[in-house]
This record gives C-alpha cells, structure tokens and sequence, in this order.
C-alpha cells in the first residue's frame, strides 16, 4: 500500500511561522539597537580624532601673558650666497632660501630649541624679483604641518615699495591674505607684525597708513628704532640691534628702553610691549661697509650675557636676531665655525626665560584692552634735550665741523643730552659723553625732549697744525684786503 504525503494545512503552517517569527524579533531589535550604538560609539572616535588632530596641526593661541621668543628669519638666499667672501661663516647644509626642505628643516630646528615663532623679513608682494612673497607663503604653509608659527618683519626699506601708498598696500595685503593663514603668529587673537627702520616715514604718515589699513587696531605693530614718539602709532617697541662699536652696557641699554616703552604706555593711555633683543655677537666686516665691524662671540658668552641683560629688563617677549642672517654674522642656525652650540645655548636660555619672564597676567589685564584716541601731538617721553644716536658709529668730535678732531665713536642707541648750540653752526648739537663736552652732527642723531631749552654756545674753532698755520700766514702777506676780517679763533696777532 502505498502512502501518500499528507498535505500540509496552510493555515496551521502559517501561524506555526508567525509564533516563531514573534519569538524572534526581541533578538532582532536588540541587535539593531547595540549595532547602532556601536556605530555611533565609532563615529564618536572618529570625531574626537579629528578634532585632536586638527588642534595638533594649528597654532597654539597665546596671550599677552605668555613670554615668547622669537627669531628673524630670512629667505634671500641662493646658490651665490656661500662663500667667505661675503659671509663670515658657512650652514653646516648649504640651502637655498626657496627650498620647502630646508624650511621644515630649520623650523625644527627652532622649536627644538624653544623659539615659538620666525619673523620673516618681507619685503611686501609685488616686484618680478620680490623672493619674499613666494617664501613667506610657503613657509607659513611648512610651519602649519609642524604647529610653527610665522610672524612678518616689515622691511620699510624694500626696494618695491615707492612711498608710503606702496607700503600701505603692502600692509594691507599682508592683513587680509597672510594673517588669516593658520600659521600666522597671533597673541590674543591678534596677528603681530614687527617693523624695521619705520622711521623713514614720520609718525603722521604711519597714523595715516593705519587708519587706512588697521583702523580697528586689530593688529599688533611693534616698531624699532630710538625715537619713542612712534609709539603713537604703534603698539610696541624693539631695538634691532643692540650690538654696537663701541659696545654698550646691554644692562643699561635694555632698561633704559624698558622704562621708556613703559612712560609710552602712560603717555599714550594704551598698553605698549616692550621686547628686548638678544644677539650671540656680530661681524659684518664682509659686507663692505665703511662702518663695518665684529664682535666676537666669546664661546657663547656674550650670548649669555644678552640674554640675562634681556630677561633682566621684564619683557614681554624676546627677539633673537638673529636665525639666519649670516652676512652681519648673527646667525644661530648651526654652522661650520660652531656646530649647533647656539642653537643649545638658545634651548637653555629659553627654557630660563620661559620659567620665570615676561610680563604678568595682572599687569597685562590692567591695560586698557582698546588704543585711545591717538594725540594729535607726538612728544618724545624725555625730560631733557637729548640726542640719540641713529647711525651705526658717530664720531663724537672737539667743535661743530670735520675739521675737528676726533674725541670718540659712539654707538647706535646711545642717548646724549644736548648741552648747546650755536646759532653759526646750527646743524650741529653740543652734547656730553662720558662726562666730556663734544658735537655731533644733526642728521646723524635724532633730537628729542624740550629742545626749546638748549642755551646758545659759542663753539670752538678748529686747531690749526703748525703747516696750517705757516701756509695761511704766507697767503695773507700779500695786500690786505679792507673789509676782511680775520676770526679771533685762528690765533694771530694784530700784525700778522
């Protein structure tokens, strides 16, 4: 007999397969709930990566009360540049300025040894010729791969510019293109450029320049030089050198300009930065310039020296001149002649500075956070006439020509008091160093304080030579002329 499969009751099957369906959805649901959680667990990772990466990859913001250092740092040189007779010393790795590898080389290189950001020489962008557009860009763009920041020397002296109009532009570029790069040296959300030579134009002409290009005063501008009256305009103030021949006290000089950025804040009502300058020594004797001189560097001593004299004065930040500018022999970039021995001198002092510099929170916070109203005067914070030195070497000389002799050679900075002048000669200052009486030259100095007080003197002529003498004695033996009169000066009698 054969048996034939019984056929399946529809309806029992199907409600056989809706229990057992049932059965399984709590297990279903509760897979799609923990693969839910899983994923968004992962892509809550991923966020916190990214963010953690992407804060790696920025800047480090900073404030006024953090004491930074800084180096200049140049970008002009080429495969002419190494050789001694232009230069005093060699890179252990020669290099091209446009290289991106020796960029990231020498960013390494600083933040090793604890400098927080390069001030690249710039001489604004434009000019076929102009190498320190391209570079500026390309490093801001190496520094941001290694959390390096990058701040701009405004060189006012550049070829490219024609006036103040070209170096309006110039800034103007600068704040709208290169201080909105990830790179650019900030403090307090604000980008800082620093100023080289800004005296070629007169304060008026900069407080112009301003209000067209920063009105807001957005920016942090720190000006160099000796004469306090920009501080008008700018926000700050530097020596870029303060290596000079003679060499000066780097104690004094450091707290001098201290003490004068600090009467700029009071006088001007708005908080001035006071940034002091160290350098390992100098030797532009390559250069071919008239002035040219060296100082040696002691093996790291005189180094040292500046930067106790810098720390000493309570500055808000510290500039190293220099990186790398090689021809006036500044560098700390490692060298044949030196290694890297500044470079770990530069670590140390920096980590010294760092633990205990700077200005403090409080004093910062007790500025007035916005500039006040810029004055319609400028004057000079000095109580006397003074006379400040704005030429590398000054000769200090017996009375008001160069046909004096020479009494001493002063160096860049070096304030004067003025002591008399006389109307006959009014070029010329009377001044005292070193507790002697002397005369500069007017436009090698920069006068400043209540000149309308300098007392009228009557300056010494030149010593004659004996040959002089004799020679001049000889041409007035011939007939006298009337109405010729002879100063009493020259010494001679009334029958000769």
């Amino acid at each position: 007999m054969t048996h034939q499969p019984r056929p399946h009751n529809t309806h029992e099957f199907r409600v056989a397969q809706a229990d057992a369906d049932a059965d399984q959805q709590p297990i279903r649901l509760r897979w799609r709930i923990l693969y839910t959680l899983l994923l968004l667990v992962l892509l809550l990772l991923i966020g916190l990566w990214r963010t953690s990466h992407n804060a790696a990859a920025a800047p480090r913001a900073q404030t006024s009360a953090t004491p930074l250092v800084f180096a200049y740092y140049y970008t002009w040189f080429d495969e002419n540049t190494w050789n001694y007779a232009t230069v005093p010393d060699l890179p252990v790795t020669p290099y091209v300025s446009r290289d991106r590898g020796a960029m990231g080389r020498h960013i390494e290189q600083a933040q090793a040894a604890g400098i927080d950001a390069f001030l690249v020489a710039w001489y604004g962008p434009t000019g076929d010729s102009n190498q320190t557009e391209p570079n500026l860009a390309a490093l801001l763009d190496e520094a941001a791969a290694r959390n390096f920041r990058i701040g701009i020397l405004f060189e006012t002296t550049s070829p490219f510019f024609s006036g103040t109009a070209s170096g309006a532009a110039a800034l103007a570029h600068a704040l709208n293109v290169h201080a909105n790069h990830p790179a650019c040296l900030r403090v307090d959300g604000r980008p800082v450029i620093f100023f080289w030579r800004p005296t070629l134009w007169s304060v008026d002409s900069w407080r112009a320049i301003r209000e067209q290009v920063d009105p807001g005063r957005n920016a942090l501008w720190i000006a160099e030089g000796v004469d306090m009256s920009y501080q008008a305009v700018f926000d700050g103030h530097h020596l870029y050198s303060n290596t000079w021949n003679p060499p000066a006290d780097l104690g004094y000089t450091n707290q001098k300009f201290a003490n004068w950025t600090a009467t700029a804040s009071q006088q001007y009502g708005t908080y001035k930065r006071w940034v002091a300058t160290v350098m390992p020594g100098y030797d532009d004797t390559r250069t071919g310039r008239g002035n040219a001189f060296a100082k040696d560097r002691e093996g790291g001593d005189y180094y040292a020296r500046a930067w106790q004299a810098a720390i000493a004065s309570s500055p808000e930040w510290i500039v190293i001149n220099s990186f790398n500018e090689w021809p006036e022999g500044t560098y700390i970039e490692p060298s044949a002649a030196y290694g890297s021995r500044f470079l770990e001198l530069t670590g140390q002092w920096s980590g010294v500075y760092k633990g205990g510099g700077g200005v403090t929170a409080a004093a910062v916070r007790s500025a007035p956070a916005v500039a006040a109203p810029v004055p319609t005067a400028t004057p000079v914070p000095v109580t006397q006439p003074t006379a400040f030195v704005s030429v590398d070497l000054l000769n200090l000389r017996a009375g008001p020509s160069t046909d004096h002799p020479i009494l001493a050679q002063i160096g860049r900075g070096t304030a004067l008091p003025i002591t008399g002048r006389d109307a006959a000669w009014p070029a010329w200052w009377q001044v005292t160093f070193n507790g002697s009486a002397g005369w500069v030259y007017g436009p090698l100095v920069s006068a400043a304080g209540p000149l309308e007080e300098v007392i009228g003197v009557v300056a010494p002529g030149p010593v004659l030579s004996p040959a002089d003498r004799a020679a001049l004695t000889t041409r007035l033996a011939g007939p006298s002329i009337p109405t010729f009169h002879l100063p009493d000066w020259l010494g001679f009698g009334p029958g000769e």
